[in-house]
């Protein structure tokens, strides 16, 4: 028995698995308990100015993380129309 083509659904679940990480990360850690930015201006931030230039790099990350989650969704759906993935709970 053929194991099949496991690179698709290995490359899905990286995709999605970095994107719903970066959702974690930006919402916990940035929004939430505000830990840290990806741009780290001054912490606190000390005026108007790098409150905006931390909020504007956070912003750029979170689209990221939408960009990599729907390319995992994507990916995964063209997984699931091939004949040669094997769709097993082991994989």
């Amino acid at each position: 028995m053929s194991a099949g083509n496991r690179g698709p659904l290995v490359l899905a679940g990286l995709l999605l698995g970095v994107g719903l990480g970066g959702f974690v990360d930006g919402i916990l850690l940035h929004q939430i308990l505000q830990w840290h930015h990806m741009l780290s201006t001054p912490l606190p931030p000390d005026d108007v100015v790098n409150i905006k230039v931390n909020m504007f790099w956070d912003g750029l990350f979170h689209a990221f993380t939408w960009l990599v989650t729907l390319a995992g969704v994507w990916a995964l759906w063209r997984a699931g129309q091939r004949s040669d993935v094997p769709w097993s709970t082991r994989t």
